[in-house]
């Protein structure tokens, strides 16, 4: 967990595993123990609603998501939703704490992504998307292949843009609802979260001239 204050709040950033299962007992722990004015996720607001109206339908996946979910489960169960965030959003609930989504909303991510990813990485990712399986992936750590695979599958230039956005805009969301607020704790998918901490720093000499 790394702390840097933004606007006069201490903001902790907690790197997340999307669908490990074992990430929901260490959310639950960091927030009934740092008792946070609010907890910020790395989710769209549209992914958040239907976090909160989830009956336990079966969520298909695509090959990406496949071979993803193939490689954490080397190092737990694995489950979707993301436990780390279905937890987080007990736990707030629980404890009548804001629950806020960070990350760019769909339109944006939409809108962005059009832009971004040009026709010739469309057909690269089209491609790649039947020949995945057969990557090696690093397994030394559940972190290592997590992050791995977010190199190999979002190596792309267009892609690749499009996370550093992601990291700017999550950043900028983060300082501003924490004004007013002595605590937040942000839990950000730990493929994003160097960065999402990188451009906090950025913010703050801003703040101080």
């Amino acid at each position: 967990m790394r702390e840097i204050e933004i606007n006069g709040t201490k903001v902790l950033l907690m790197p997340v595993i999307k669908g490990l299962v074992s990430e929901a007992a260490k959310v639950r722990e960091a927030i009934t123990e740092q008792r946070p004015s609010a907890v910020a996720v790395s989710m769209a607001r549209e992914e958040v609603e239907g976090l909160r109206s989830y009956e336990g339908d079966e969520i298909e996946l695509g090959d990406f998501e496949d071979v993803y979910k193939q490689g954490l489960e080397q190092f737990g169960e694995v489950q979707l939703p993301p436990p780390c965030y279905t937890e987080a959003l007990k736990v707030c609930t629980e404890m009548d704490i804001p629950f806020v989504p960070i990350d760019m909303n769909e339109d944006l991510f939409s809108d962005r992504y059009c832009e971004l990813i040009g026709g010739i990485e469309l057909i690269k990712e089209g491609f790649f998307s039947h020949r995945v399986a057969k990557k090696k992936f690093n397994l030394d750590s559940a972190e290592a292949f997590v992050l791995d695979y977010d190199k190999k599958v979002n190596g792309g230039r267009g892609i690749m843009t499009l996370n550093i956005e992601r990291e700017e805009h999550m950043a900028k969301t983060l300082a501003d609802m924490s004004v007013g607020r002595p605590l937040v704790l942000a839990f950000i998918e730990l493929e994003r979260s160097e960065g999402v901490f990188r451009e906090l720093e950025a913010l703050v000499p801003e703040q101080d001239g």
